[in-house]
């Protein structure tokens, strides 16, 4: 299994980032990066998923066990691990059709509440 530190290596170089230039960007020191990349630290999972964002690579990819993140104590109380939900590919064609599909179903209930509340109030100002 490669290491994390292995894959910062190899993505970051890809990228053609100096650590300076990559911790500049993830607004850590290089010190702190080059840790990440020799497996001595591993950055927090908020971090990862910045990482993920500059490197435009998915969270799965920088990690090989996302369940074992989450159970770490360092995580817990991580805003970004609240629901446990794996991480998800936003570049997914399925994702956002199935958002935009979300989105009609939601306005429709909001509609559908907007008319129920307008009969409720003609009700009340019919009635008095």
């Amino acid at each position: 299994m490669t290491t994390l530190g292995t894959k910062l290596t190899r993505l970051r170089k890809n990228k053609g980032y100096s650590q300076q230039e990559l911790a500049d960007k993830l607004g850590v020191s290089q010190p702190a990066y080059h840790k990440w990349e020799t497996d001595d630290v591993k950055p927090d999972l908020e971090t990862l998923l910045k990482v993920s964002q500059v490197l435009e690579v998915d969270l799965n990819d920088l990690t090989d066990d996302y369940n074992s993140l989450i159970q770490n104590s360092q995580f817990k109380g991580s805003n970004i691990v609240g629901n446990h939900q794996p991480i998800i590919n936003m570049n997914s064609p399925e994702l956002m059709n199935q958002l935009l599909k979300n989105q009609e179903q939601i306005t429709h209930i909001l509609m559908t509440q907007n008319k129920l509340i307008e009969t409720f109030v003609e009700k009340i100002n019919s009635s008095k």
